[in-house]
């Protein structure tokens, strides 16, 4: 999996648009490249060819939706490639403004599989704590992104390096109750809960969301970590959809902020237009 950092987190790559019309003449069945890309590089191709000098406007929406056979969202999208890439810059009212015939620079992170984002050694293990099926009040519906009265198996546990090693976080992982058997599998295991649901019962992983928030250790948590109550903490959650966009696993990891750091290193590169996407 390949991501480029941006504010606000990573950016899936949608999939190629059904164009309404039946598609333009860039559309060719069975194509694996988006519609939406093949447009953008034949614009790409239209500027460094000189058809689109710097300094003048691209055609506009309505023109390039005849032109292509395409959606206004498949046009929109199209032109936040080359605008992401420094080459043009949308003016409201105006049009699409071609600023330069090269891409600009951009810091960019090489995330290969979902298992390098914050993970942790392999040496840490997962001690299973408890686990229980409750169902969500309205602050916990808040957090999990779901409704009051969902059902959900809650599992608990600490993740330590090795099996009486330094305590790394607290987790409350959440899962769907055809899946709360997965509990019965974890205690002094390392590997990520998602990937033994994904094995175990079929489920595919079509995304993954990631949310960081700071706040302090209650009393409990604080204890079992080895702090202070009240001391600063750093939440990950992470949302896990599968088939149809349901999300199957919800899991919120608090890290006491003297035992845990995450350090991003960026390499630079050219921007591209593949923001985020699997590969095998």
């Amino acid at each position: 999996m390949y991501g480029q950092l941006k504010s606000g987190g990573f950016r899936p790559v949608m999939q190629a648009d059904q164009a309404k019309k039946g598609g333009g003449k860039d559309s060719q069945a069975g194509s694996r490249i988006p519609l939406y890309r093949q447009i953008s590089d034949n614009l790409l191709a239209g500027i460094r060819e000189g058809k689109f000098p710097v300094g003048t406007f691209l055609p506009g929406e309505l023109d390039l939706i005849d032109r292509f056979e395409a959606s206004r969202h498949t046009i929109r999208e199209a032109l936040r490639v080359l605008e992401d890439m420094g080459l043009v810059k949308r003016q409201r009212g105006r049009g699409t403004l071609v600023l330069s015939t090269e891409a600009s620079p951009a810091f960019v992170q090489m995330v290969r599989s979902p298992s390098e984002l914050f993970s942790y050694p392999d040496s840490s293990l997962f001690r299973l704590l408890s686990d229980d099926r409750i169902e969500a009040d309205k602050a916990l519906a808040r957090e999990l992104g779901c409704q009051a009265g969902d059902e959900w198996v809650r599992i608990s546990g600490l993740r330590t390096l090795g099996p009486e090693g330094l305590p790394i976080c607290w987790a409350d992982v959440y899962v769907i109750p055809e899946y709360g058997s997965i509990a019965q599998r974890l205690g002094g295991g390392s590997r990520p809960v998602y990937e033994m649901i994904a094995e175990t019962f079929k489920e595919s992983i079509e995304n993954i969301t990631i949310r960081l928030t700071a706040g302090v250790l209650s009393e409990q948590k604080a204890e079992v970590l080895g702090v202070e109550a009240g001391s600063p903490s750093l939440s990950v959650s992470r949302f896990y959809q599968g088939r149809g966009g349901r999300i199957f696993e919800v899991s919120i990891s608090e890290h006491p902020a003297s035992n845990f750091s995450y350090t991003f290193e960026f390499t630079r590169g050219w921007q591209t237009a593949d923001h985020w996407s699997w590969s095998n």
